[in-house]
């Protein structure tokens, strides 16, 4: 992942300091981008715990189409938590695990251990690509303000989950929810989670943004800037609850028909950012 990060930085900035030199309508530097997550179920099995945490970095480019108007790009690596506990409404909330991975429903075996969930923190990483109008003022003095338009496109890299409950000397659902069931479970955490086939996290990530801020002009063509932005997000954070029941992982227990009752996690997401950063 750092050889990454590094290659594409070196790679973008031997490439737009050619265009710088031949155009000065380029400009590209780094920013750091700080955001709190803030997350709104879709669903009474899971209630948001808190604000999660953004912390990004990346190459930013901004091509001037004049003094006033231009075009806000880069790219970026997100990494990003989001926390969640979840509800009893509809009973205790399971599922299946084998040393880091999680048993999707129709794969599970004899051997599975057996987890009862209470809070689930996810860690997440994205690359980011921000396309964005941006609207300046003349220069006052050494600053410029400006006003930022557009949308922020991000790409799962990684996911995993760090997950708080309770473990059993069993894996039967049935006798643990039997009324005068001696399985009482013991406090476990289980860290790094993951299903076979990836997370439940959707792959695709699409925001529309508005921002505000400040370049000040300390020497040359080199600008420090500060920014507040405004994100909200357009496509759901975890994958569609359409999706075929053999998927799930997550289920409650139906005491009536004596089943796993399976079910999906389903939200939407904002994010309040704070960025700052350097261009040449």
């Amino acid at each position: 992942m750092k050889k990454l990060i590094l290659s594409c930085f070196v790679f973008a900035v031997l490439f737009v300091a050619q265009a710088q030199d031949a155009d000065k309508k380029v400009n590209i530097g780094l920013a750091y981008q700080f955001g709190l997550n803030f997350n709104k179920p879709g669903t009474n099995a899971i209630t948001k715990d808190g604000a999660g945490v953004q912390n990004a970095i990346g190459l930013n480019l901004n091509i001037n189409f004049n003094d006033n108007i231009g075009l806000a790009t880069g790219l970026e690596f997100d990494f990003e938590s989001v926390k969640y506990n979840f509800s009893t409404l509809n009973g205790n909330n399971y599922y299946f695990y084998n040393d880091k991975e999680i048993r999707q429903n129709t794969a599970t075996t004899s051997t599975d251990k057996l987890f009862r969930i209470s809070e689930r923190d996810y860690h997440n990483i994205y690359t980011s690509i921000p396309v964005m109008l941006i609207f300046r003022t003349n220069l006052i003095g050494d600053f410029r303000y400006y006003g930022k338009f557009g949308a922020r496109t991000s790409f799962l890299i990684k996911s995993s989950s760090e997950d708080e409950g309770y473990i059993f000397s069993t894996n039967s659902v049935a006798d643990v929810e039997t009324a005068n069931s001696t399985f009482t479970g013991t406090s476990e955490d289980n860290e790094g989670m993951r299903g076979k086939y990836g997370s439940d996290i959707v792959f695709f990530r699409a925001a529309l943004g508005v921002a505000g801020g400040a370049q000040w002009n300390f020497t040359g063509n080199t600008m420090v800037f500060a920014e507040l932005g405004y994100y909200y997000g357009l496509t759901p954070l975890h994958v569609s609850n359409n999706k075929k029941d053999d998927k799930m992982t997550l289920f409650n227990y139906d005491a009536t028909s004596g089943a796993n009752d399976y079910f999906r996690l389903k939200a939407s997401q904002m994010q309040v950012c704070l960025k700052i950063g350097i261009l040449f």
